[in-house]
């Protein structure tokens, strides 16, 4: 089994941990308070030198079809923590706009990838999101049947033996739809050319404070997969 001290250095498991839940409520304050996306930046965007990009679309509450959706929690931060850990490129929502990411078209959180990987070799995309607790497995890996990886499959096949040697083993694919034309993982792939994951996470691995031996094991796979991508 991979170790998380090895990949993540200096970074004790109760410092990582703690700076994730401090991150959570100063970046990703969940709340139904509605902002004006042209009035208030929604997003979070921190330019690296890894190129690599890292998303976290439903990092905090999220609209679809007029409903309230509720956060991935903890996917923002674990976008800002591979930002800080690694320097690779990073994007996460930051406050309730009145839209979905992953389902809206026109999209001005595409429209910021896009201009974020305008101009920069960006290798690889990384599309964060959170699963249910019941789910039975621990990571999901979204490909649309191979489609997003654009023939990249030995990249895939990296990220998919990083989390099996940290010990989240029980791995299923494309359990979620990434077939739809408006997923962020379709877009990165067919409309910029970029080969894209969309990654599930069960949220027994998203609770730092319940489960902090599990949060490191997850931040030192996706650790290992950003430096190996890049």
């Amino acid at each position: 089994m991979g170790n998380p001290k090895d990949i993540l250095g200096e970074f004790s498991r109760s410092r990582i941990n703690d700076e994730a839940v401090n991150i959570e409520k100063v970046y990703f304050y969940k709340t139904d308070k509605r902002v004006n996306p042209k009035q208030e930046d929604p997003f979070w965007v921190s330019i690296g030198k890894l190129p690599v990009l890292v998303s976290a679309p439903h990092a905090v509450r999220h609209y679809r079809q007029k409903k309230i959706k509720m956060s991935d929690q903890f996917t923002g931060s674990i976008v800002y923590l591979l930002n800080k850990l690694t320097g690779c490129h990073a994007i996460a929502v930051t406050k309730l706009y009145g839209g979905d990411p992953n389902f809206d078209n026109p999209c001005i959180y595409k429209e910021r990838i896009a201009e974020i990987c305008n101009g920069r070799k960006v290798k690889f995309f990384l599309d964060i999101h959170g699963a249910a607790r019941e789910s039975e497995f621990d990571v999901d890996f979204g490909t649309n049947g191979g489609k997003t990886l654009l023939i990249k499959t030995n990249m895939f096949k990296l990220v998919e033996r990083n989390f099996q040697d940290f010990g989240l083993s029980r791995i299923s694919h494309d359990h979620f739809a990434t077939s739809g034309p408006n997923t962020i993982a379709n877009f990165v792939a067919h409309e910029l050319g970029i080969p894209a994951l969309q990654i599930e996470i069960n949220k027994q691995y998203r609770v730092p404070a319940q489960n902090p031996q599990g949060f490191h094991r997850l931040l030192g796979a996706l650790v290992a997969s950003v430096r190996e991508l890049a």
